[in-house]
C-alpha cells in the first residue's frame, strides 16, 4: 500500500488561523506542545487548516478548540479568544445543547449530522439568530479510542430566513384575504409583522399633512408592559424636518439607535425615548408627493435592523395599504349604487357588460385595439386560443345559468397573431326580485405573471434534477470508495479528492449554465492542478453534454491520481500524453504515461479502474480499456459522439 506524502506548508496567501495555530503556546494547555502531537491530531489540524468550509477540531477531554479561518464567523466576537479554550468556555450556555452531541459521537465512535440547528452568533456586541447544518466526526487516536472531534458546518441562516419570509408572506396573504374591515386589516397585519420581527410595537398611523398631524387608531404591542399609541393624535413636527423630508421620498427610514443616529436635536431624541423608542423602522405611503400614512416598528433598545427586516416591513406596508384601500373601496362601494360598486370592484383593463342570456352588449374599445374584433354578442370567444376556447365558453355558460361569479384564465389572440395570457372575470347585478339584470365583466392582461410562473417552475424542475443527479453521484462515489477493508484515513482522503473532482466539474458546467463543456476544457481543468508542464494535450474541438462532462472529469481525476501516486507523475521525469480525435462519429482518446516507474498490472481492480472501464464506458456509449504496459499505463477510450452530446432525459 502506497504511503501518504506529507502536504506542503501553506503559502503566504493561506496564512491566517494556520499561523495563529502554529504560534499558539499549546504547551500551556492539556493539548501539549506541537512537537509531541500524535499523528491523528496532526492530520486533523492539517485537514482543518486546508478545508474551505468552517472546520474545527475539539481535542481531549476538555474539547480544546482549534479552528480555521472559515470557522471564525461561527464564533463571532469569541474569535480569536476561543483558540485553545475548552468547549464549555467557548460556548457558555450553548454548551448544554452541544456537549450531548459530542458525547454521543464519543460513545458510538460514529459521526452525526445536524440540520437546521439554531445557534445564535454575537457580532459587534449584537446577538443575532443563526442557523447551521453541521457534522461531528470522531477522530480516532492511536489507542483506538476517540481522542477528539472534527466539526464542519455551513451557515444556512439566509436559506432559513428566506423560507420564513416566504411562509410569513403566504400566511399574511391568507389572513388578509377576504377581510372587508379596514381596521381589521391593520390589526392583523401589524400583529403578524410584530410577531415575525419580534418587535415591541407595530402600528399604522394616518397622516394629515394639511393639519400637520398623525393619528393611530390601533396598534400592536408585544406585551402589556409596552405602551400603546392608539387613540392619540400627534404632531408631525415631533418627528423633525429631516425625518419628514426623508419619508416624503418614499424610502424606508431605519434607525438602529436614535442616540447614535439622532432624529434631530437631543431634546427630540429624549421625546422618542419617552415613548419607549430607541430604534425604529418607518415605512411611508406617499401619494401625489404627500405623506398619507406610516407603518412604524418600535424597539425600546438599540437594534441592528437587517435589510430583510426593512424590506419585510415595506412589503407588509404595501400589502396592508393595498388591502386597506381595497377594503375601504369595497365598503364604500357597498354603500353606493350597484353599477358603480361593480365597476370599481373589478378594476379592469378591458371592461364589458353582458345581458342575462350571456351575450355581450358592451365591450370597451381596448378589446378591439388588442384583437381587431369588437367582442360584441358571442364574438369575444373568437379571439380565445383554440385550446381554451371551449372551456372558456363552458365556464361562461355555467355562470350565466347559476349566477356564480365568472373567473377564468385563457390566451387571447392579438392583431399581430401572437397570443397573450389574460384573466376574465364577471359578477352579476340583480333586480329587486332576485333576477339577474346585467353582468359586469373585465379582462386583464396577466401574461408576464404566467410566463414568470412557468419559468419559476422550469427552474425548480431543473434544480430538482441537478440536486438528484449530484446526490446520486456522491452516493455512488461514497459507496464505491468505502468498499473493501481500507483504513478510514485513506478512505476519507480518497472520498474528499473525488468530491473535489466532482466539484471542479460542476464549477466548469456552471460557467456554461449547465449546457455542457468542451472536452479540452474538461481535460485541462482535471489536470492543471496535478503537475506543471507535464501534460501534452492535443485534440480537436468536441462538445460534451453535462452528464458526459462529469463522467470524463471523474475518469481523468482517477487517472491523474493514479499517475501521481504510482505512475509517470510520481517521478520528476515522467510525462503524460492525452490525445483524441474524431472519426466516423466516434471519439478515440488515449492517455499515455511515460518516464515513470515500471508498471505491473495490479492483482485487483479498485473503484478508479471500475469507474474508468465500466461507468465511463456506459456514460459515453463506448468502451474504455486499461493497458498496463511496462513503460507506462495506457488508457484508450472509444465513445459515441451522439452519446456524449445527448442531454439527460427529465423524469423528475
Amino acid at each position: 500500500m502506497a504511503s501518504i506524502s506529507p502536504l506542503p506548508a501553506p503559502s503566504e496567501a493561506e496564512r491566517g488561523m494556520g499561523e495563529a495555530i502554529r504560534r499558539f503556546d499549546w504547551g500551556a494547555t492539556p493539548v501539549g506542545r506541537r512537537s509531541s502531537w500524535p499523528a491523528s491530531l496532526r492530520f486533523a489540524v492539517d485537514l482543518c487548516e486546508r478545508s474551505s468550509v468552517g472546520t474545527a477540531v475539539y481535542w481531549g477531554d476538555e474539547f480544546r478548540l482549534i479552528y480555521n479561518d472559515a470557522f471564525t464567523p461561527v464564533l463571532g466576537d469569541r474569535h480569536p479568544w476561543s483558540l485553545g479554550r475548552p468547549g464549555a468556555e467557548v460556548w457558555g450556555r450553548l454548551w448544554s445543547e452541544i456537549r450531548p452531541q459530542f458525547e454521543k459521537v464519543r460513545a458510538s465512535k460514529q459521526g452525526i449530522s445536524v440540520y437546521g440547528q439554531m445557534l445564535p452568533v454575537t457580532r459587534g456586541g449584537i446577538t443575532q439568530e443563526a442557523h447551521w447544518n453541521y457534522s461531528i466526526t470522531p477522530i480516532i487516536g492511536e489507542d483506538g479510542e476517540v481522542a477528539g472531534m472534527l466539526n464542519q458546518g455551513i451557515d444556512i441562516t439566509k436559506a432559513v430566513s428566506a423560507e420564513r419570509r416566504l411562509s410569513f408572506q403566504v400566511g399574511l396573504a391568507d389572513r388578509l384575504r377576504g377581510i372587508t374591515d379596514p381596521e381589521e386589516v391593520k390589526r392583523v397585519s401589524t400583529q403578524l409583522l410584530g410577531e415575525y420581527l419580534g418587535a415591541a410595537r407595530v402600528g399604522y398611523a394616518e397622516v394629515d399633512e394639511g393639519q400637520g398631524t398623525m393619528f393611530v387608531r390601533s396598534d400592536w404591542t408585544q406585551d402589556v408592559g409596552v405602551e400603546s399609541l392608539a387613540g392619540e393624535a400627534r404632531r408631525m413636527a415631533d418627528m423633525g424636518p429631516e425625518a419628514i423630508a426623508f419619508l416624503r421620498t418614499g424610502e424606508v427610514l431605519s434607525v438602529p439607535d436614535i442616540r447614535t443616529v439622532p432624529l434631530g436635536p437631543p431634546d427630540r431624541a429624549a421625546g422618542w425615548e419617552k415613548l419607549g423608542v430607541r430604534s425604529l423602522i418607518m415605512v411611508p405611503l406617499v401619494r401625489s408627493g404627500e405623506l398619507r400614512a406610516l407603518l412604524y416598528v418600535h424597539e425600546p433598545k438599540p437594534r441592528m435592523w437587517r435589510r430583510s427586516d426593512a424590506a419585510m416591513a415595506r412589503d407588509v406596508a404595501e400589502r396592508t395599504w393595498a388591502a386597506v384601500e381595497r377594503a375601504q373601496a369595497e365598503k364604500s362601494l357597498r354603500d353606493s349604487e350597484d353599477h358603480y360598486r361593480h365597476s370599481v370592484e373589478l378594476n379592469p383593463q378591458v371592461t364589458w357588460t353582458a345581458l342575462p342570456d350571456g351575450k355581450l352588449n358592451r365591450v370597451s374599445k381596448r378589446w378591439e385595439d388588442w384583437t381587431g374584433i369588437t367582442g360584441l354578442g358571442e364574438s369575444l370567444g373568437d379571439a380565445i386560443h383554440p385550446e381554451e376556447r371551449e372551456s372558456t365558453r363552458a365556464a361562461w355558460r355555467r355562470s350565466v345559468e347559476t349566477g356564480e361569479p365568472y373567473d377564468i384564465e385563457h390566451r387571447v389572440k392579438l392583431r399581430d397573431g401572437s397570443y397573450r395570457w389574460a384573466r376574465s372575470r364577471a359578477f352579476p347585478r340583480y333586480e329587486d326580485n332576485g333576477a339577474i339584470c346585467l353582468w359586469y365583466g373585465s379582462t386583464e392582461d396577466i401574461h408576464e405573471r404566467k410566463v414568470a410562473e412557468e419559468r419559476q417552475q422550469l427552474l425548480l424542475n431543473e434544480l430538482n434534477h441537478r440536486v438528484k443527479n449530484t446526490l446520486a453521484s456522491v452516493q455512488g462515489i461514497g459507496s464505491q470508495t468505502l468498499k473493501g477493508d481500507i483504513p478510514l484515513a485513506e478512505a476519507r482522503t480518497r472520498f474528499e479528492a473525488r468530491l473535489v473532482a466532482l466539484s471542479r466539474a460542476h464549477n466548469l458546467l456552471t460557467a456554461h449554465s449547465w449546457e455542457g463543456a468542451s472536452l479540452e476544457q474538461v481535460v485541462r481543468d482535471a489536470t492543471e492542478y496535478l503537475a506543471e508542464d507535464r501534460f501534452e494535450i492535443v485534440g480537436e474541438e468536441v462538445w460534451l453534454a453535462p452528464r458526459a462532462a462529469l463522467a470524463m472529469a471523474l475518469a481523468l481525476h482517477e487517472l491523474g491520481t493514479n499517475a501521481v501516486k504510482y505512475g509517470a507523475l510520481s517521478t520528476d521525469q515522467g510525462r503524460v500524453s492525452i490525445r483524441w480525435a474524431v472519426e466516423d462519429e466516434e471519439l478515440r482518446m488515449i492517455w499515455t504515461e511515460r518516464g515513470g516507474p515500471a508498471v505491473v498490472e495490479p492483482t485487483r481492480r479498485g473503484f478508479g479502474s471500475r469507474l474508468i472501464e465500466r461507468s465511463l464506458a456506459a456514460d459515453l456509449g463506448g468502451a474504455a480499456e486499461l493497458s498496463f504496459e511496462a513503460e507506462g499505463l495506457c488508457c484508450t477510450i472509444h465513445a459515441s459522439l451522439a452519446a456524449m452530446r445527448r442531454r439527460e432525459d427529465r423524469h423528475d
